[in-house]
């Protein structure tokens, strides 16, 4: 669908910010208003990138971006230590 979820390849660490960004890779303004899923569920809604400023534990999971048109990103697992 040419939509990506950026988000960290390693292990995001307790206590650290964590910034995710929806991104469509067919485009000149890449940035995507897009809800942001983690484990199936909506966390946030109609934004362009989701930030969690305090990373703990219960944060791990696979977070995915969904646009209304442009379809879903694939799954990330973000793991936290």
């Amino acid at each position: 669908s040419g939509v990506i979820l950026e988000s960290p390849v390693h292990p995001v660490t307790e206590g650290n910010h964590l910034i995710l960004r929806c991104l469509y890779q067919h485009t000149t303004s890449p940035n995507l208003r897009a809800d942001f899923y983690k484990d199936g569920s909506l966390i946030q809604n109609q934004t362009t990138e989701m930030s969690i400023t305090t990373v703990s534990k219960s944060h791990e999971g696979f977070y995915y971006c969904k646009h209304p048109e442009r379809g879903e990103s694939p799954k990330s697992w973000i793991s936290v230590r």
